[in-house]
């Protein structure tokens, strides 16, 4: 189930157990022509346009964008163990800003580190792109708990560098799930089927694990 939130955050001046590593080693597919998933071409597509409407402000120093997703059905979210994963395209001016240090929620004064799945590294041709934000891509793919997204809270990012506490969203900000309730929604206190995990990667994001 594909929650389509698409948001863009840019600076124009100037602890969840979870059981096992899920690092995986990802593969953007080239010329891949998939309509459904949110794959860096299509996320190419949409960062060239935030650069045009951008660009009256260029050199931007850093942005990031983001979607994200859930199981689409309960069998599949309880075999992601109440995961989904949120995926954030960046770029950065300075290539010495990545990696990125951490990515974490912050919830009633608490903060909680979301778990790195992989990162992609993207070539960026497009001279609009460089123009406005620069020519240095990653795209990053974190496990992000559900039950975190229900509950007043925020998402940021501490890159390597020049910036910390970066803004990426708020939640909550879209409605539940219809076929989660609090009886079925869990602790995240399970194990990741690898398998599942892999299958969700490639059918919402486009991208392969060499794992």
């Amino acid at each position: 189930m594909k929650k389509n939130l698409f948001l863009l955050a840019i600076l124009l001046l100037g602890n969840v157990a979870y059981g096992q590593s899920n690092y995986l080693h990802l593969i953007s597919p080239v010329n891949s022509t998939s309509n459904n998933p949110v794959s860096a071409d299509e996320m190419t597509s949409r960062i060239r346009k935030d650069a045009e409407n951008y660009a009256r402000y260029a050199p931007v120093p850093r942005m990031a964008e983001m979607d994200y997703a859930f199981g689409a059905d309960i069998e599949e979210y309880k075999k992601l163990n109440g995961f989904g994963v949120l995926y954030i395209p960046s770029l950065n001016r300075d290539s010495s800003e990545y990696p990125i240090k951490r990515v974490y929620v912050k919830v009633n004064n608490k903060i909680i580190e979301l778990e790195k799945l992989g990162e992609i590294k993207v070539p960026v041709t497009d001279p609009q792109i460089i123009s406005t934000f620069g020519r240095n891509r990653i795209d990053y793919y974190y496990l992000l708990p559900y039950q975190l997204t229900l509950k007043d809270s925020e998402v940021l990012i501490d890159w390597s560098t020049n910036r910390q506490n970066f803004t990426l969203t708020k939640f909550p900000n879209t409605g539940p799930i219809d076929f989660i309730t609090t009886k079925n929604i869990g602790k995240n206190d399970g194990v990741i089927d690898k398998h599942t995990l892999k299958a969700f990667l490639k059918r919402e994001f486009n991208v392969n694990s060499a794992d």
